[in-house]
């Protein structure tokens, strides 16, 4: 890989580290990381034009280098790379880290090829994946044919709460596929994690990592919401989405590609029904703290402590 990047990159690097699906290496005290471009290609101009958009208004962001061609994309064996500078320091995000994005990037020029605000369509296009793939799961995962059902249940339930209420996601800014608190600011701020959405999905995303991964309780997490100041739309558009069951779609989806013990999943299993009391909570500050007319979804009320 060494000379695959002094070649492609013209850095003359002594070494190159292979760190799960990446490669490090230290070239003039600054971290590069070379890895693969697992988005669709046709992303990847969209993806570079944001992110120049980005440094030119001085946004924090970790760089896309260029390969000697000019080209954002280097294909090796067929496959598609790209080589990223880590400007931002090694540490954990925080509240903070999305408030800046979305605070700064409301009016960026963007790609429509970005955009991921359409959540209906592409909520149903993964519940039809699901149900067909329901009776297609080995029996070696006892626990995922037990629990799919719920869980696709819950997506249902999340996408005909915003159809009933017909809110125009339109207000876009700078988001990401998923947040992940396990991983450092580098993953945060890496333009292939960046998409265009409404800033609910970063928030709704956070919570659902501080829950399900932190402990952290509906105290704080109400502290956090009454903090962002959300209006009326926005509170409806986080309630569908808490309710959408992504935390649970992403490890089953681990699971089966990487061939992984179920086993651990049931951790999330298990605190599947304190969570819906989560989005009960939100729901009821949402109507009685914050005043908002929004509709009640009755099994979560009544069903919930």
């Amino acid at each position: 890989m060494k000379n695959v990047i002094n070649f492609y990159y013209n850095m003359n690097v002594m070494n190159v580290y292979e760190l799960g699906n990446k490669f490090y290496f230290n070239y003039n005290n600054k971290d590069y990381y070379f890895m693969a471009f697992d988005r669709k290609i046709e992303d990847a101009q969209g993806i570079y034009n944001l992110y120049v958009e980005l440094k030119n208004r001085g946004i924090i962001t970790n760089s896309i280098v260029v390969n000697k061609d000019n080209q954002i994309i280097t294909f090796l064996d067929k496959r598609p790379y790209i080589l990223i500078r880590d400007d931002v320091s090694n540490r954990f995000i925080t509240i903070n880290d999305i408030i800046y994005i979305q605070n700064n990037t409301v009016k960026t020029i963007n790609d429509r090829k970005l955009f991921r605000n359409n959540w209906i369509n592409l909520w149903q296009i993964k519940i039809n994946y699901y149900e067909e793939q329901m009776n297609n799961i080995s029996n070696k995962y006892c626990i995922l044919k037990n629990s799919i059902d719920y869980y696709i249940g819950l997506g249902e339930n999340a996408i005909s709460y915003l159809v009933y209420n017909k809110i125009k996601n339109d207000n876009v800014c700078l988001s990401h596929i998923r947040i992940d608190l396990n991983k450092n600011a580098f993953d945060f701020y890496n333009p292939i994690n960046y998409i265009i959405d409404n800033r609910v999905r970063d928030i709704s995303e956070y919570i659902k990592n501080l829950y399900f991964y932190d402990n952290v309780g509906c105290d704080m997490i109400i502290y956090y919401l009454n903090y962002l100041n959300l209006n009326k739309e926005e509170y409806i558009l986080l309630i569908s989405r808490l309710l959408f069951p992504t935390y649970y779609f992403d490890v089953y989806d681990k699971i089966l590609i990487g061939n992984l013990d179920e086993k651990i999943i049931e951790p999330i299993i298990n605190k599947t029904n304190n969570y819906i009391n989560l989005v009960k909570q939100i729901m009821l500050f949402a109507i009685y703290q914050k005043g908002f007319n929004i509709p009640f979804i009755d099994w979560i009320i009544k069903n919930t402590d």
